[in-house]
């Protein structure tokens, strides 16, 4: 009896969406001139500062009346950024979601795009499309609000998946290393799972990497930040603290 091939990349149809959807939109940037990019980055981008300003516009009044914290170009360019934007007026709170939309580089989007077919992929079969979609946008959601809450001054736009990419990482660390879960069982409680080594052995070793060079999700243009491991942060907490909000199989150990 011959057994069936299976398929060398068996990823999910709504895993390969996304991913299409976001080369599609880098690829349609490509075609725009410089200066279009550079507003579209802007309209869409998640800045902490002009998002804070419906409620709180003296940061962007302060960041201007400080003027440039030096003459180098970077600290020039943010300045004239944040001028910009205080002439603008207004919050953008559309760019909570629209900045997982966009990306800095060829590169930053290829990472992006690998750990969501790696972890995604898992996640994706377990929830179905629906579940999967809510948790890439609740975890660019989340991503982006720690991120405004430890940078609220800055200007620098934030773009890129990452942060939706880590709610992934965070909820398949709750069933891929459980053998009942993996096989489309109920998974262990957040209890449960905090006790079990390779859990806790992925989770510290992801926020090690994390920590040292992120999963590519920088500032964008305008910016002399490094990467924003607070988003990712925020994603993977999302994914692997309120994972049972996402999953549709039943908890086996709701107690413990």
């Amino acid at each position: 009896m011959t057994r069936p091939r299976e398929p060398i990349f068996n990823v999910p149809a709504v895993v390969l969406a996304v991913a299409a959807i976001l080369a599609a939109i880098h690829i349609a940037r490509s075609f725009l001139s410089v200066q279009t990019d550079d507003a579209l980055v802007i309209d869409y981008a998640l800045i902490p500062a002009r998002e804070l300003s419906w409620f709180a516009p003296e940061l962007l009044k302060g960041i201007v009346d400080r003027g440039p914290l030096s003459q180098d170009a970077a600290a020039i360019a943010q300045y004239q950024l944040a001028l910009y934007l205080a002439s603008q007026g207004g919050a953008h709170f559309w760019s909570f979601v629209t900045y997982a939309l966009l990306h800095e580089g060829g590169l930053h989007l290829g990472l992006n795009v690998v750990v969501l077919a790696a972890l995604g992929t898992p996640v994706a079969r377990r929830f179905g499309a629906p579940l999967f979609l809510a948790l890439l946008l609740a975890g660019a959601i989340a991503g982006g609000l720690i991120h405004v809450a430890v940078h609220p001054e800055e200007v620098a736009p934030l773009i890129g998946a990452s942060a939706g990419v880590s709610a992934c990482v965070g909820a398949a660390a709750r069933f891929v290393f459980d053998p009942i879960a993996r096989l489309g069982g109920s998974a262990p409680s957040l209890a449960t799972s905090l006790r079990n080594r390779s859990v806790v052995t992925f989770t510290l070793g992801w926020f090690f990497a994390n920590a040292i060079s992120g999963l590519g999700a920088n500032p964008s243009m305008l910016a002399s930040a490094s990467i924003a491991w607070e988003a990712h942060i925020g994603g993977f907490l999302l994914g692997f603290l309120v994972f049972a909000l996402f999953d549709p199989v039943k908890r086996r150990d709701p107690v413990a």
